[in-house]
């Protein structure tokens, strides 16, 4: 075991120093530079959450370096996943050969540099996912109080690098319900967890509040479930009728205008879940936030988070009042895009441009907007197969479960394992329902389900297979 951590650890070094090569410069998209801003600004709260940035400003404090923080990314995504297959060796032992192949696809996987590579939250979030799943599980086998403590710092630490944490206490929860403590301890761990999310949540509203005059948690997530609901608009009248505010009234004749101009181009392209709504200024979202901001002469970043209230009220009683449309026009195309994902910002590099924003040029101390490469496009053909691979996971991931779980005698065998694909399982069904709800999923938000896809179906595989071949060879021998 020990072996093939220490060639894993070389091989990575050996990895990310030939991916520098190609790649000197770290990699940005439009994200990257609101990161960006809101570290050099030290904001309080940004159009995303604010833990990214923080941790840049932390980096920055050691070195400007992007080489620097790009390799410290790097190394803390692959040394968390040493740790989490580490703790699965530990737990339920599995054959050289199973441990090998799961290493190999750490350490070769592509995915993993280009990911680490980015000036983005991706491989931060990636890396305290893995350290915290491993704590539940480690919970779910060997409670102690103080692995109850510690992934409550990394629930928080996880949350306010991306909302998306919202339903890890969730998973949390089933990891203390199933954990061989008294209830006291499931009780604490369950209330601590929830807690913990609310006053987070709280926290960031009060901010918000003060700093801009809007009181919601999160003005993108307004942003987002407005531009969710405006899918069922081609193919439904805009109806009015019982919207709770004078302003998402006016919202909806911004709408209606849209649609009944645009509305025979849009059904035509067919059905299909698109962000769109959120970030072309010529559609009616936009449309409305800009006469908002002239009318009450505000700043962007404060109109942005005031029309995030009216755009998740509107959101939600669209949502609440034609489920059936909202199931059809958006949920449906965005399950598509969740197990079929784009690659998006990964098709290329820097997003097709040889040069990058003034944000960048300063805060890593370059000495020019022109930013080098050897390949933009290379890695769009290296990843091309990423999102076909993981729609093959989830089904095998299935397959496995379908196998493994209804099989008394397997559960019985592999109890820990049976318990670590549990809760793995539940944590993933969670992810599914939350991306395909909030958002039109891209390959980068499902980096870290096909690691823990791929894992969990190959040794769920290696375990029907071993069980099988045991009971075939007592067979023989009976015979």
């Amino acid at each position: 075991m020990k072996k093939n951590l220490l060639a894993a650890g070389l091989g990575m070094i050996a990895v990310w120093i030939v991916f520098k090569c190609f790649y000197p410069y770290a990699d940005f998209f439009s994200d990257s530079y609101s990161y960006i801003q809101a570290a050099a600004q030290r904001d309080a709260i940004g159009y995303r959450p604010i833990g990214y940035s923080i941790f840049l400003r932390m980096v920055h404090v050691v070195s400007k370096s992007d080489t620097f923080l790009v390799t410290l990314q790097y190394v803390l995504v692959q040394g968390a996943s040493l740790v989490f297959l580490y703790k699965l060796w530990h737990w339920f032992p599995v054959s050289m050969w199973v441990q090998r192949v799961s290493l190999a696809f750490v350490v070769l996987n592509p995915v993993m540099p280009y990911t680490c590579n980015y000036v983005s939250s991706d491989a931060l979030f990636i890396a305290m996912s893995l350290f915290w799943l491993s704590l539940l599980m480690s919970v779910v086998i060997r409670p102690a109080w103080w692995k109850l403590w510690a992934q409550l710092v990394l629930l928080v630490c996880i949350f306010n690098t991306r909302y998306v944490a919202l339903y890890y206490p969730a998973a949390a929860a089933i990891a203390f319900f199933w954990s061989k403590k008294d209830w006291v301890f499931k009780s604490v761990g369950v209330v601590t967890s929830v807690l913990v999310l609310f006053i987070a949540t709280s926290w960031v509203k009060a901010i918000t509040k003060k700093e801009t005059g809007a009181a919601i948690f999160s003005a993108f997530s307004g942003w987002q479930i407005a531009s969710n609901a405006l899918h069922i608009y081609p193919y439904l009248p805009v109806d009015t009728v019982g919207l709770p505010s004078a302003e998402s009234r006016l919202l909806a004749g911004y709408v209606k205008d849209y649609f009944d101009r645009e509305g025979p181009v849009v059904r035509k392209r067919g059905l299909v879940a698109t962000t769109d709504y959120m970030w072309i200024r010529s559609l009616p979202l936009h449309r409305y936030m800009a006469d908002y901001r002239q009318r009450d002469s505000l700043s962007y970043f404060t109109a942005w988070n005031r029309v995030g209230v009216v755009f998740n009220e509107y959101g939600y009683h669209l949502v609440k009042k034609h489920p059936v449309a909202f199931g059809r026009y958006y949920l449906w195309p965005s399950a598509k895009s969740f197990f079929y994902t784009p690659l998006d910002v990964y098709a290329i590099y820097n997003e097709g441009k040889m040069y990058v924003d003034s944000e960048a040029v300063s805060w890593f101390a370059y000495s020019g907007t022109r930013v080098k490469v050897r390949s933009a496009t290379i890695q769009g053909l290296l990843l091309a197969y990423f999102p076909l691979l993981y729609l093959l996971l989830n089904v095998a991931f299935v397959v496995t479960a379908f196998l493994f779980l209804p099989v008394r005698g397997l559960r019985e065998r592999y109890p820990v394992f049976t318990v670590c694909f549990r809760l793995v399982a539940s944590y993933l069904l969670a992810n599914a329902a939350f991306c395909i709800f909030a958002s039109p999923t891209v390959f980068r938000y499902q980096v870290l389900p096909v690691l823990l896809l791929f894992t969990f179906a190959l040794y769920g595989i290696h375990f029907v297979t071993c069980w099988h071949g045991d009971k075939s060879f007592t067979l023989k021998r009976r015979s």
